[in-house]
């Protein structure tokens, strides 16, 4: 379920696969001339709660998924049952709703250094 600034994906377990409820919160912030995007990610993988917060320089921050797949097999999200993250119908929204706060438009320049190096 989606909702600005807000993504919430819940799976049932599915036979041998764990279920799982994420909650993925964000909101831009400016510090110093810069704005970044701050994540907040919790929720539960077969039953193991979790909590991790993170943040993505603004040209940066439409790789959010990666960082939070990353940091979702660290809490025990194997990474085939990750698929229905990526392709979930309301990351869209997500992503639209990231345009809109960081007023960005198609073309808006990204630092590839730090896209390559930014390891959050």
């Amino acid at each position: 379920m989606f909702r600005p600034g807000h993504l919430e994906i819940i799976r049932d377990p599915v036979g041998p696969w764990p279920g799982y409820h994420i909650d993925l919160d964000y909101e831009v912030e400016q510090r110093d001339w810069e704005t970044y995007v701050r994540f907040d990610l919790r929720g539960e993988i077969d039953g193991r709660p979790f909590q991790e917060c993170f943040e993505l320089h603004r040209d940066v921050a439409y790789n959010f998924l990666q960082s939070a797949c990353r940091r979702l097999r660290h809490h025990g999200l194997e990474p085939h049952l990750m698929v229905p993250l990526a392709g979930h119908r309301d990351h869209e929204r997500v992503f639209a709703d990231l345009r809109e706060k960081l007023h960005a438009e198609p073309g808006t320049p990204v630092d590839l250094e730090r896209f390559l190096l930014e390891r959050p």
